[in-house]
């Protein structure tokens, strides 16, 4: 029997399921870069046919990088930048510039990890057992240049684990202390990959909340002002799968109606670190144009707010054993729901 009272908290392992590495806009035909997640290096690249990768990063010939100096796409292969050895997306070997025959143990020596790109982000399908992927990530409607149009985004690495970051999905009693806002309804839903939060919080200026560093923007300021205005506001969040969010919001208000769409997701880059990011498009729920002050500095709230917990997490430590009381959410429910994504299929 494991040491760890939960399969999440052993050291070396990773959730089972999709996760974003990079968003689309990041990585253009021909471009390749290099990665570091779940602790080992990948090569992530676009061909010219627009169409992604990711692979292990190291040629399986002498070690070099595949990312090194920029790297070497050639319609649909990548190439070594050492000796030229040509791989295809599924990382078989497929040419050697300099040999008359493949050596046989080559053509598989090169793991190739299935990727999705959808709704403007690319994700990478982690798994330690080898399992099929699941297509469990939904399409946003109407997303791209002609509807939504594109993420507007802020990554960040800090020293947290995931677990820290998943929890905050249950976590009712943290919002008039960490997000000035008293909270009028929460509910927690459970599914078999998703858990979803429906929550309505009305912003109070008496709350206590946390500022995070570099704002460019007064945000107590920008809460008091919004808590004056009478708006019917609900937003709905959504984990699918261990490490992806989405959370819709609509909005209606004399000044102002509009809806947005978030997605939240942090990917392990080892046992100490991740990297999270907030990422927000937004769109008016009439046929009014939302005002350009208003799309200018939306996304830089919302990128507070989940700044607001990453204050938190990157100082917090993580209690295997927690004394929970009756006003806490359903903390240990969704610790047993997220312990899936960590044990063999089965």
């Amino acid at each position: 029997m494991s040491e760890y009272k939960y399969a999440f908290l052993e050291p070396g392992h990773y959730a089972r399921g999709w996760h974003i590495v990079l968003f689309s806009s990041e990585l253009a035909p021909g471009e390749v870069k290099a990665l570091h997640y779940f602790d080992r290096e990948f090569v992530a690249w676009r061909s010219e046919s627009g169409a992604v990768s990711v692979l292990d990063a190291y040629c399986p010939h002498l070690g070099a990088h595949l990312a090194s100096d920029g790297g070497r796409v050639n319609g649909e292969r990548i190439a070594c930048p050492f000796h030229g050895w040509s791989f295809d997306r599924a990382g078989h070997c497929v040419e050697i510039p300099y040999a008359r025959k493949i050596p046989e143990r080559a053509r598989h020596a090169l793991k190739g990890w299935p990727v999705m790109e959808r709704n403007g982000f690319i994700a990478l399908w982690y798994s330690e057992d080898a399992s099929e992927p699941q297509d469990y990530i939904p399409a946003i409607e109407d997303w791209g240049p002609a509807g939504w149009g594109d993420w507007q985004f802020q990554r960040s690495r800090i020293r947290a684990q995931p677990c820290d970051v998943i929890e905050n999905i249950v976590d009712i009693a943290h919002f008039p202390h960490v997000h000035g806002g008293n909270v009028r309804a929460f509910e927690n839903r459970f599914g078999d990959v998703t858990v979803t939060q429906v929550s309505k919080v009305q912003r109070d200026p008496e709350s206590g909340m946390i500022t995070p560093p570099g704002l460019d923007f007064n945000l107590v300021e920008a809460r008091n002002q919004g808590a004056g205005m009478e708006a019917d506001a609900w937003g709905d969040a959504t984990y699918h799968g261990p490490s992806i969010m989405y959370y819709y919001t609509e909005s209606r208000s004399p000044e102002i109606s509009f809806k947005s769409w978030w997605v939240n997701y942090h990917t392990p880059v080892n046992d100490q670190e991740l990297d999270l990011c907030s990422a927000v498009i937004m769109s008016s729920l009439d046929d009014t144009a939302l005002p350009e002050e208003f799309t200018r500095l939306y996304p830089s709230v919302a990128h507070a707010a989940f700044g607001q917990d990453v204050a938190i997490w990157q100082d917090k430590v993580y209690r295997a054993d927690p004394i929970l009381c009756d006003g806490d959410g359903p903390i240990t429910k969704l610790r047993r729901w997220y312990e899936r994504f960590y044990l063999p299929i089965g």
